[in-house]
């Protein structure tokens, strides 16, 4: 037999197994034709794609990196901690320190409904003597602040999976009673 009819998988000598019917060993097998000296070059392509990625993400191009943002007043001083940057699926936190100027009797710290939408309350910590809902967000009221005090308090949120936003406002309300104090105004970006 001729070693071509050998080749097509129609045909073999006893110490070859033929191909399946339909496949052909030399375009199968041996990557023989038009498309497969491509094949190569696509395959590098997708994979330096890919690799792309994993370097951008080693980088924190995609998220949880906190960054710092203050805001002042003349009854307190309010500084938010949170990442700019996050994941569908991400659990982060965000860290709110408070410092009274002046004495605040009824401490309210409200976020709005760029905070919430489309992530989950974990937890706060330390906890709110009372919670609301309220401006579309959630209000959290402390014991009283006296002047030259700190009040930190720490939200644990996770970012829904199904969450993509790009320059998402969100803001933070320091309050006094009904009365605002000091707010803070940041962007962030949610990826796939």
């Amino acid at each position: 037999m001729p070693e071509a009819d050998a080749q097509d998988g129609r045909e073999a000598n006893e110490d070859q197994i033929p191909a399946p019917i339909g496949l052909s060993l030399s375009r199968h097998r041996d990557l023989e034709g038009t498309f497969w000296p491509w094949s190569h070059r696509i395959r590098q392509a997708v994979m330096l794609v890919l690799i792309a990625f994993v370097v951008a993400a080693l980088l924190n191009a995609f998220g949880q990196r906190p960054s710092t943002a203050t805001a002042t007043s003349p009854s307190a001083t309010l500084r938010v901690e949170a990442p700019t940057a996050l994941r569908g699926g991400l659990i982060y936190q965000a860290r709110v320190d408070v410092t009274a100027t002046r004495a605040i009797a009824r401490p309210v710290i409200t976020l709005d409904a760029g905070w919430l939408d489309g992530m989950t309350l974990n937890s706060v910590q330390p906890g709110p003597a009372s919670q609301t809902s309220a401006r579309g967000g959630a209000t959290f009221q402390y014991a009283p602040l006296r002047a030259g005090k700190t009040l930190t308090v720490w939200f644990e949120l996770s970012t829904n999976p199904t969450t993509v936003d790009w320059r998402r406002s969100r803001t933070i309300t320091v309050g006094d009673g009904g009365r605002d104090l000091v707010s803070q105004t940041s962007t962030f970006t949610v990826y796939p």
